[in-house]
């Protein structure tokens, strides 16, 4: 199956326009973003209104006017930790109008047959020192020292203070990652994770830092997926000199994102390493 993925577009409509008329050029199967769909919105008192309206004015439109021109080809859409959760619920009516899939914590089959292909989608990223706190866990049994005072959800339908007592109780990556595990066959599923794993190339910020989730590097090892794709870190690429790399024998991919230029990778599921390519870096060192 050939895949188009990309992810952090951050509500720039050039770059949707961009990855669509890739995965036409490409005659891609399957266009991916995985995660940070919308605009950045901060501001509480127009957030919502502002991602919702991405949505609404420019996402819907472009996405029918794809599915008109390349009906065969399959749209997953997963939010990250810069998407308000009350925002990506009005993106139910993409779903419904059959433009594109949302995957945050969901398992869809992509390929049938007697040897089937998964697609498993999770948005949650470790703590970050950004307000929003939809799409963020602790990465493993205890929740780190950390403020809340400016820490916000919006689960619930409006934007609320984030309360530490009931995100400690949420389960942890480590454990959302398990539970995805049980619903297919790791070794014939693609992850797709915003967050990267830790302590690697997909995951480096500048002055060597790194911020990925030690659980997803820990699944990765144990299960040992067909192929996880990531994003978050948009500088990682250009940091590390690397968006392709192997924890064991899966292929772990982050394109990084810049403002203004696609960044993205085309790859056929048959043959991963031989096809990938990277709409700026070109082919990957192996």
């Amino acid at each position: 199956m050939r895949l188009v993925y990309s992810a952090d577009l951050h509500g720039e409509a050039a770059a949707y326009r961009a990855l669509l008329g890739l995965a036409s050029t490409t005659r891609a199967e399957a266009v991916i973003v995985g995660g940070d769909l919308l605009p950045h919105a901060i501001k509480l008192d127009t957030a919502l209104a502002i991602q919702q309206a991405f949505i609404q004015a420019e996402l819907q439109p472009l996405l029918r006017a794809f599915r008109a021109q390349q009906p065969e080809c399959a749209i997953y859409l997963l939010p990250g930790n810069d998407d308000w959760a009350a925002a990506v619920s009005n993106a139910v009516a993409l779903e419904q109008e059959g433009l594109a899939y949302l995957i945050h914590n969901q398992v869809v089959q992509l390929v049938a047959g007697d040897a089937p292909l998964w697609l498993a989608g999770y948005a949650c990223v470790p703590l970050t020192p950004f307000s929003i706190k939809d799409y963020e866990r602790r990465d493993a049994e205890t929740l780190p020292p950390f403020d809340f005072s400016m820490a916000y959800t919006s689960h619930s339908g409006t934007i609320e203070p984030a309360i530490a007592a009931r995100f400690a109780a949420l389960p942890s990556i480590a454990d959302d990652m398990a539970a995805l595990a049980q619903r297919s066959d790791p070794a014939r599923t693609i992850y797709i994770c915003h967050t990267p794993p830790a302590n690697t190339p997909l995951d480096q910020m500048p002055r060597g830092r790194h911020v990925g989730s030690q659980a997803l590097r820990a699944f990765i090892e144990q299960h040992t997926p067909f192929l996880t794709l990531h994003g978050h870190i948009h500088e990682a690429p250009e940091q590390s000199g690397q968006y392709a790399i192997r924890l064991g024998t899966t292929w772990c991919i982050n394109p990084g994102h810049r403002a203004g230029r696609l960044q993205a990778v085309t790859l056929d599921t048959d043959d991963i390493i031989g096809t990938l390519e990277h709409t700026v870096f070109g082919r990957p060192s192996v």
